[in-house]
């Protein structure tokens, strides 16, 4: 059983008009904590929410999460300011298959870039190379953007009016990539689903294992309540599935087991 932690908030960041960047001071969690894991934030409005985890400071006993403003909780967690204590509960699910990676493709849309920042950064740690393509609707709803341009070994950005970066969709950028840049890659993407959906077929077609991040509502985050059930192919049968726990075998799937 995960452990519930007390959790204080260090600094909160304004990304954008609707997000915020919240590092909070944990040992346990910052120490713990794999790229593609979440952890669950207590508020006052009943049950917990979950955050993929952005970057950890094992040094400092920091971790850092993403937070966009979509509800009442989620405006409460991202109006805290520093010195608030909080209960959070994680790190939860599984995470990226990072260790045998040869070459990096991450795709994210929109929220979905904080998790991916801490995949980016391991990834550089581990001396594998990036392709970092990341897309947004108009260049004020973009988020760490330098951060990530800093880790990927090739940077791409697009958005939906063309005022920064590609004109278009992630789908863009990655049909520019040639066959010398995905040979032999693994693809990793967070975003929102019908994107996760094309990113998927693309890697499908190509011969590439594709990783997606799987966002359902949850309450318990730990696989009691099943609430945040989805439909995974049973093996050997793709004309049929099973429901699995977003939050406990989850939320990483290989997208070829994925009923979009």
């Amino acid at each position: 059983m995960k452990k519930e932690h007390r959790a204080e908030l260090i600094d909160n960041k304004s990304m954008n008009s609707d997000s915020s960047l919240l590092v909070f001071r944990c040992p346990e969690i910052a120490e713990e904590s794999r790229p593609g894991q979440f952890v669950n934030v207590s508020c006052s409005k009943f049950l917990k929410r979950p955050f993929g985890v952005n970057d950890t400071d094992s040094i400092n006993g920091t971790f850092s999460i993403g937070v966009r403003e979509v509800g009442e909780g989620s405006a409460e967690i991202r109006s805290l300011e520093p010195g608030a204590l909080v209960d959070v509960l994680g790190p939860l699910g599984n995470y990226f298959p990072l260790e045998n990676a040869k070459k990096l493709i991450m795709v994210g849309g929109g929220t979905g870039v904080y998790p991916l920042h801490f995949a980016l950064k391991e990834a550089r740690k581990a001396n594998v190379q990036t392709i970092y393509i990341c897309g947004f609707r108009c260049v004020s709803d973009s988020c760490l953007v330098d951060e990530c341009e800093a880790f990927s070994d090739r940077f791409m950005i697009t958005s939906d009016t063309g005022d920064v970066g590609i004109r278009g969709t992630v789908m863009d950028a990655l049909y520019r990539l040639n066959e010398n840049e995905y040979n032999d890659a693994t693809v990793l993407s967070v975003g929102p689903e019908i994107m996760m959906k094309n990113v998927s077929q693309w890697a499908e077609n190509i011969g590439l294992d594709c990783f997606v991040s799987l966002e359902r509502r949850m309450a318990c985050g730990i696989g009691m309540c099943l609430v945040c059930t989805c439909k995974i192919k049973t093996k050997n049968h793709d004309d049929l599935y099973e429901n699995k726990r977003c939050c406990a075998d989850g939320p990483i799937f290989n997208s070829r087991e994925v009923v979009w």
